[in-house]
């Protein structure tokens, strides 16, 4: 019991955190938003924001870890540089299961799986309204 430290004490510590994490997303912020205005100038940015299922903020985290696109001379190489390429075993009869190397760039990987979760769901989502709104019309709901 007697090594516990004052109430007030605990408290000011988790208070003194808590500030010098506000002031730390602050400044990420504030990154974020200075690298978002530079990637809008970029002509990767529309092309990359044209694609369903990426926003604002996941078109300029893409440009932002992938770089110069045009620096890549094929899907295969882009693929390799974010770990999506397919690691093939073969062992005589033997054949494993094709899985991802994951050897690439862990931050674009994720990006990029979160990319296509949300463009998939933007589909069913869209497919169900799209049935709804005809089962409204056809006034057989």
């Amino acid at each position: 019991m007697g090594d516990e430290e004052p109430f007030f004490l605990s408290n000011f510590w988790g208070a003194f955190q808590i500030f010098e994490l506000v002031r730390y997303l602050a400044k990420e912020l504030l990154y974020l938003s200075e690298h978002r205005t530079i990637c809008r100038s970029l002509p990767d940015y529309v092309i990359v924001r044209s694609i369903p299922g990426i926003t604002e903020i996941t078109a300029t985290s893409i440009i932002g870890e992938l770089g110069d696109i045009r620096r890549f001379q094929s899907t295969n190489q882009i693929n390799a540089f974010i770990g999506f390429d397919l690691r093939h075993y073969e062992y005589g009869n033997f054949l494993t299961k094709e899985l991802i190397t994951k050897r690439g760039n862990p931050y674009a990987r994720k990006i990029l799986f979160k990319c296509i979760h949300n463009s998939f769901n933007e589909a069913i989502i869209n497919r169900l309204i799209r049935i709804m709104y005809y089962l409204i019309t056809q006034n057989k709901l």
